[in-house]
């Protein structure tokens, strides 16, 4: 699935899949531009999904560096997000790679939290953001457009 994000978020849209390791199930969503990968509960997904994103979300952003101010702004331009199918296949292919690597990750290490799971699956390399990691891409991004920002203010 996929949810629909407003034209002036950084991150764009996300994709979203359900993920069951064992008796654990978890929603594992990634941002469309720089692969930004969440973990977030299962349960009562369709409802709570976008809510629970955006709380994980700004956890997650405040985590690997990006300014509060842009954080805040992120999470605004996400309230009015919606559900609808996925359309990008090639992050659903960056999607189909980090489930695997989540999957690993819960067996080997099931005492992870979910927060903690998501920053390990951000700094994988991924091929659709020229092997770098989705960490790395997104500080990039943020900044980039903080950047531009003092040009175009």
């Amino acid at each position: 699935m996929t949810i629909i994000t407003t034209p002036d978020t950084v991150l764009g849209d996300w994709y979203a899949n359900l993920i069951r390791v064992g008796r654990m199930q978890v929603v594992l969503a990634v941002s469309e531009r720089t692969l930004l990968p969440l973990v977030v509960p299962a349960k009562e997904s369709r409802r709570l999904l976008v809510p629970r994103l955006i709380e994980a979300l700004g956890e997650q952003l405040l985590s690997i560096g990006v300014p509060q101010e842009d954080v805040q702004v992120e999470l605004q331009a996400m309230q009015s997000s919606a559900i609808a199918k996925t359309a990008n296949r090639r992050v659903l292919g960056s999607l189909n790679d980090l489930a695997f690597q989540l999957e690993t990750g819960i067996k080997h290490s099931p005492d992870r939290s979910l927060m903690e799971l998501s920053l390990w699956l951000a700094k994988t390399p991924l091929t659709y953001i020229e092997q770098a990691s989705p960490k790395y891409a997104t500080v990039a991004a943020f900044a980039t457009r903080r950047a531009l920002s003092k040009f175009v203010a």
